[in-house]
Formats: structure tokens, C-alpha cells, sequence
């Protein structure tokens, strides 16, 4: 009886292991997405800030 509480008892915290061996790997999915998202918001921040200077010249050829 000991010895199959004791397998029993391996077997739930194998169990649990896994369960936290995957939820790790989903932190870690979550975080190189975000981490993606970052880097294209970055870039286009960077577009946007570089049109707007493009358009500033343009309208500054402009006479009034």
C-alpha cells in the first residue's frame, strides 16, 4: 500500500511538471509575440516619423 501511495504520489507530480513545463512554454510564446509586436511598432513609429518630416518639407515649399 505504501509503495502504491508512493507511485501515486510521483505520478501527480510528474503530473504537475508538465502543467508547469507548459504553461512556462506559453510565458515564453506570449513574451517573443509581444516582444514582435514591439519591434513593429517601433518601426513603424520610425516611418511615421519620417514621412511627417518628408511632408513638413513639402508644405514648407509651399508660398502663402
Amino acid at each position: 500500500a505504501t509503495t502504491s501511495e508512493m507511485s501515486r504520489n510521483v505520478a501527480e507530480a510528474a503530473t504537475g511538471a508538465t502543467e508547469i513545463a507548459s504553461n512556462i512554454t506559453g510565458v515564453a510564446t506570449a513574451a517573443q509575440t509581444t516582444s514582435e509586436g514591439v519591434t513593429e511598432a517601433r518601426t513603424t513609429s520610425e516611418d511615421l516619423a519620417r514621412m511627417s518630416g518628408d511632408l513638413q518639407q513639402l508644405v514648407s515649399q509651399f508660398r502663402y
